[in-house]
């Protein structure tokens, strides 16, 4: 009862957005005059068809436990778009083999295009009702928080319950008050049954329930009028048909399905009006939910949500597979960006000067840290840029309290925005984790080109001088997938990533640390092999300057 309670009872007494009583409402009336118009076929055919009955509700059970931990989550992995969507895709092929309803003597018919009809217009008056209120707010006749815009969503759900629930009553009364009228009142199904001695309980008892339904039909839904009362509604109404043996004369009686809509459409811009000109808006302008969910989203970093690779609303995997096809065919099969770095770069003492950095090689202890696939981005790579932008971290090791200061070097191995590299990205998924863990130098600007790198802070010299964190990075396959453009634009062409400086200046390097370590940053492309020119850096590096004991 709890339960029940929660769902009928809403946080605030008139709050403008789709009703839950409107959807309760609708679902009952669309039950009762289903179950009123059926059950005579429906307990006949009710011994042949209790078994497929039985594996309607053992199916949906079923359905319903395999997609419940899918169902109101607030953390969803990529993969649940794709379970959703693929459980559905079962159900609705398990319901297509079984029996349908009508079949088994339930009639759930419903006008398509008088659905469509009367959705359309009602979205169509509804959006023109809030533009003329929007005008009235603009001039200032109505108070200035009334100006609060509704969603399109909730225009759009009140607009399909109220479609459905004319359509409903359409399909199961029609013009059933303007036919008696002309025609006369006429026996019902279940009165002729009993006048012919049908021997049957259940019909008895039901009959009260069918002459509820009737009584509904011809006293809540009667007709308004006709034309020639409301002159200047006539050419905009919707008229009622009756039935009849021979030719027939055009009604000039108002349907009820017309008077029904207007009802709905009334109720709901006089329902609208009066909470944006009266206390409930003034002394409730947002709900405590909504304000939190807006203080939320103020608050909220701007970072992308995961890659959904596994989605089933998701192209980015096809578009990752169709993009490393063009890269191995295009970019590392006819232009690899290794050899033009080899041909643009200066030769100094035998080395290329572009490639070896040695600033570490002279200091007593170097920290170092190193993360991989920053890919998603997000929290994920946030929480690891946080830790790593510490000044310090204690770690307990053996009951011992270790120290673990920041490292002078941040390794940062491949796939640095995932699916693809552009600039979008490279600036969401990478760069803007790292600027909110630690912030560039107030006087960097991230749109700049660096012309000659490193771009050393004022005071600074040489590289060796500068004593804060840096940051040096090899491309994964996902860097390659554009042939390298954007990691060379992003990453060999900018100083900063965050408050980590970055000297280099190519796509592979060579690090040397102190007491004889080395670090050699391999670019393997796509094909997980070395090009001639960088195999040649390397070997001539370790010939000319790694020694034996190194």
């Amino acid at each position: 009862m709890e339960k029940v309670r929660t769902i009928l009872t809403h946080t605030y007494p008139y709050p403008h957005e789709h009703s839950r009583h409107a959807m309760i409402a609708v679902a009952i009336g669309c039950l009762f005059f289903i179950s009123s118009d059926n059950i005579h076929t429906l307990i006949h055919k009710l011994d042949n068809n209790v078994k497929w009955w039985s594996m309607y509700a053992c199916l949906l059970g079923f359905f319903y436990f395999f997609s419940s931990p899918f169902v109101g989550k607030t953390i969803k992995p990529s993969y649940s778009n794709f379970s959703r969507w693929y459980i559905a895709w079962i159900l609705v092929a398990a319901v297509y083999h079984l029996p349908s309803f009508q079949s088994m003597g339930v009639d759930m018919r419903m006008n398509l295009s008088l659905f469509l009809t009367i959705y359309i217009s009602s979205i169509f008056v509804l959006i023109v009702f809030h533009l003329i209120f929007y005008g009235l707010w603009y001039v200032g006749l109505v108070s200035q928080v009334a100006g609060r815009r509704p969603e399109m969503l909730t225009i759009f759900q009140n607009c399909a319950v109220l479609s459905v629930a004319c359509c409903v009553f359409y399909s199961h009364c029609g013009n059933q008050a303007l036919n008696e009228k002309r025609l006369g009142r006429r026996d019902s199904g279940f009165i002729s049954l009993l006048k012919k001695g049908e021997p049957s309980i259940w019909l008895s008892k039901f009959l009260k329930m069918y002459e509820l339904k009737d009584e509904i039909c011809k006293s809540w839904f009667a007709p308004v009028g006709s034309a020639g009362d409301y002159p200047l509604l006539s050419k905009w109404v919707i008229y009622g048909e009756f039935s009849c043996s021979g030719p027939c004369e055009s009604s000039d009686e108002i349907s009820p399905i017309y008077s029904l809509w207007a009802t709905f459409i009334g109720l709901y811009m006089a329902n609208y009006v009066v909470e944006r000109s009266t206390g409930w808006a003034l002394t409730h302008p947002l709900s405590v939910e909504k304000t939190e969910k807006l203080k939320n989203k103020q608050m909220k970093p701007n970072f992308l949500d995961m890659v959904p690779w596994y989605s089933g609303t998701s192209a980015d995997l096809f578009k990752t597979v169709f993009d490393l096809l063009v890269s191995v065919t295009v970019f590392v099969g006819r232009f690899d960006m290794r050899m033009m770095q080899a041909a643009m770069s200066r030769v100094h003492e035998g080395v290329k000067e572009d490639f070896l950095y040695d600033q570490f090689s002279e200091k007593d202890q170097l920290w170092f840290d190193f993360m991989a696939d920053t890919g998603d981005g997000g929290n994920s790579s946030y929480s690891v840029a946080r830790l790593l932008a510490q000044p310090s971290l204690y770690a307990i090791d053996n009951k011992s309290l270790q120290h673990l200061p920041r490292g002078d070097l941040l390794l940062i191995g491949g796939d640095l925005a995932y699916p693809n590299p552009s600039a979008f990205t490279y600036e969401k998924r990478f760069f803007r984790p790292f600027e909110y863990a630690l912030q560039s130098p107030s006087w960097y600007k991230d749109v700049h080109i660096a012309v000659e790198k490193p771009e050393l802070p004022f005071g600074v010299t040489d590289l060796k001088q500068y004593d804060g964190p840096q940051c040096f990075l090899i491309p994964g396959n996902h860097d390659w997938f554009d042939g390298l453009q954007t990691f060379m634009r992003y990453i060999c062409h900018k100083s900063w990533l965050g408050g980590w400086l970055m000297p280099q200046k190519k796509s592979y390097f060579a690090l040397q640390l102190p007491k004889g370590w080395w670090i050699f940053g391999l670019d393997l492309a796509l094909h997980n092999d070395m090009d001639v020119y960088q195999f040649k850096f390397f070997a001539e590096l370790i010939k000319e300057k790694v020694k034996l004991q190194n």
